[in-house]
């Protein structure tokens, strides 16, 4: 059975996770200890963890990285984490929950719009070798830019 909790070990431990949320080393190394991180344990084995970060708006907070192990994926485990950060930003009385994520990967997008999530802006030319990301592509789309999307709380 799967499990969400508050994790308070070394961030070191989620290296793999947070690699697998972002391409650019350099972006995680900036923000892997701001905020406030859930995992989803399965008999003890960290298979997904969720980053919570305050904005400068005071009223919302973002999911700063999001990544659930390769074998695990579909099986309901970011669903979890992202109902369990919701509902934490409810009890705070907070406003509204928003997440970045590339326009290229359409499948991350579905999930978000799945979970309630909406389109809000886009920022282009977010991933660039410039802004520390290599170049590559997302199911034959170019990485260029950061869909912004929020849940209204």
């Amino acid at each position: 059975m799967t499990a969400v909790e508050w994790f308070d070990g070394s961030r070191e431990g989620l290296a793999e996770l947070f690699a697998l949320a972002d391409d650019s080393p350099a972006a995680v190394d900036a923000y892997r200890e701001l905020g406030r991180v859930l995992v989803a344990r399965d008999g003890g084995v960290v298979v997904g963890h969720l980053q919570l970060v305050g904005t400068d708006g005071g009223s919302e907070a973002e999911v700063k990285s999001l990544a659930v192990a390769e074998d695990r994926q579909g099986a309901g485990v970011g669903r979890m984490l992202v109902e369990r950060a919701a509902a934490v930003c409810r009890e705070e009385q907070l406003s509204t929950l928003v997440v970045a994520t590339a326009a290229a990967d359409t499948r991350v997008l579905r999930f978000y719009q799945l979970l309630g999530f909406r389109m809000l802006s886009v920022e282009r030319d977010a991933f660039t070798p410039e802004t520390g990301y290599p170049e590559i592509d997302v199911d034959g789309i170019p990485l260029r830019d950061r869909v912004w999307l929020s849940l209204e709380l």
